[in-house]
């Protein structure tokens, strides 16, 4: 009868594979293929040169940073290798949410981009929202105070007892916030220039917004 002893080099089948430990999630990724659903939020990693960012950075709504402009340096050498191939690049209304794992005020945020060598960096892209309103006629102000910066254009600030602010109150969950641009009136999208004068031919508007 033939010998059935296992060989002494055979591994136990109630063994399992030892598992490799999970990766950081700020480690340099490795480009691949494009993605269909290209990620909403994502981590960036900079490695700063001097002491300038190499961004343009408004932190008007006090809780993040958005991203107005980027400036040859870290993060454009960055986009160059993340952007086409994994979808993240940092561009133009981003908001950045977390730096080196500090969130919830934009003056600690904005502190910490200035001060540390090395940024892990957690970024949102915006998000679209829109509203409906109504004035009693065309010339009946709005109170929303606007800042155009090149071809985009920005929510600076509310006149008090506006209809936005009433607007705001009424949405809280979703309201119109500092910083927040300004991208469709009426099924229009363009240029400022385009926007305001869609914005002063009606008394009834449906506003477009990425916040």
């Amino acid at each position: 009868m033939a010998n059935m002893n296992r060989s002494d080099t055979a591994k136990p089948l109630d063994v399992p594979d030892p598992m490799e430990p999970p990766r950081n999630l700020f480690d340099y990724p490795t480009p691949g293929i494009l993605l269909e659903d290209p990620p909403n939020e994502f981590p960036v990693v900079l490695e700063k040169a001097s002491d300038s960012i190499c961004m343009t950075i408004d932190s008007s709504d006090g809780l993040t940073l958005q991203v107005r402009g980027v400036e040859p340096g870290p993060v454009t050498e960055w986009n160059k290798r993340h952007g086409n191939a994994i979808h993240r690049d940092i561009r133009k209304c981003d908001r950045i949410f977390e730096v080196n794992g500090i969130r919830g005020d934009a003056k600690d945020l904005m502190q910490a981009m200035k001060t540390s060598p090395r940024l892990e960096l957690m970024v949102r892209r915006p998000s679209e929202y829109r509203m409906a309103m109504k004035r009693k006629s065309i010339d009946e102000p709005l109170g929303l105070k606007l800042l155009e910066d090149g071809d985009a254009i920005f929510v600076k600030g509310f006149e008090s007892g506006c209809l936005f602010e009433d607007w705001n109150k009424a949405n809280w969950q979703q309201p119109v916030r500092k910083g927040d641009r300004l991208v469709e009136v009426n099924g229009l999208r363009g240029y400022p220039k385009h926007l305001l004068a869609a914005m002063s031919q009606s008394a009834e508007l449906i506003l477009v917004f990425w916040h």
